[in-house]
């Protein structure tokens, strides 16, 4: 349950992030300050619950490193209930200005063959049409039982993204208040087996699906590699941006938000 709380938490955090510097840079610089106070809020939530704005360190091998503060809870329910007021004023200048709607409708076009073909996760692929989320297929604890509504769109371009990052914001506030009331006691981590054998993990990043592969042997890694969504973003990109102008490149290049880095892991 703590490793989805971070999750959600950090999916929110890039989410606003994201949203926010699209509009920058169609120079909506009003958009972008407002959605970096909301992931402000969230990252001094973070720093509250786990002792890290961006919770780094925090997940281990078979659990996480620590507990949730006494006051974690309620600065991170301070945090929701702020996104929760702005959200839905920040969404009607994105859907009411038509200067900014004139940059990102039909800009940047991923059709949903190609992300298909590509196995694109994440936003890229749900604002393609594609029905996928790893929190539900292949699927894990404790989102089995907390469900996820998963949120689409069909034309594959700019605004598309924009479109399935703000609807994935409430569903985020749901789930992280649906894991505050269900927290569990017991042990945060369990001991990893001193056995061998070979493992694959995968967690829904914001990016999308990032797979852990490892081969253990006798309780030692021989060997692993990781898989971030982004590697296979990356190309799509590359379609995306061969028929837009080039002033238009940022907005596209932000909408998808490759990991550099992550293509190297």
């Amino acid at each position: 349950y703590l490793r989805a709380l971070m999750a959600e938490m950090e999916r929110l955090a890039n989410h606003c992030r994201d949203i926010g510097e699209i509009a920058e840079d169609a120079g909506f610089a009003f958009l972008n300050a407002r959605f970096a106070l909301m992931r402000e809020y969230l990252c001094a939530a973070a720093q509250t619950a786990f002792g890290h704005r961006l919770m780094m360190d925090m997940v281990v091998p078979g659990g996480v490193a620590g507990d949730i503060a006494e006051a974690g809870a309620d600065a991170i329910e301070d945090a929701l209930d702020a996104l929760e007021q702005e959200l839905p004023s920040l969404t009607r200048v994105f859907e009411d200005y038509a200067s900014l709607q004139d940059r990102v409708v039909g800009t940047g076009i991923i059709p949903p063959a190609l992300a298909a073909a590509y196995n694109a996760g994440g936003v890229v692929a749900r604002a393609s049409g594609q029905n996928t989320d790893a929190r539900l297929v292949p699927g894990y604890p404790p989102y089995d039982a907390l469900g996820v509504s998963v949120k689409l769109a069909q034309e594959g371009d700019v605004a598309a993204r924009i479109k399935v990052r703000l609807e994935e914001i409430p569903e985020s506030i749901r789930l992280i208040r649906d894991i505050l009331a269900a927290l569990p006691t017991g042990p945060l981590a369990l001991a990893p087996p001193g056995s061998s054998g070979m493992g694959l993990g995968v967690a829904e990043s914001f990016r999308g699906p990032v797979w852990h592969w490892l081969n253990i042997d006798n309780g030692q890694i021989l060997d692993a590699f990781v898989a971030d969504a982004s590697t296979l973003h990356w190309p799509l990109l590359e379609h995306a941006a061969t028929t837009a102008i080039l002033a238009d490149f940022p907005l596209i290049n932000r909408s998808i938000n490759g990991s550099y880095s992550g293509v190297d892991l």
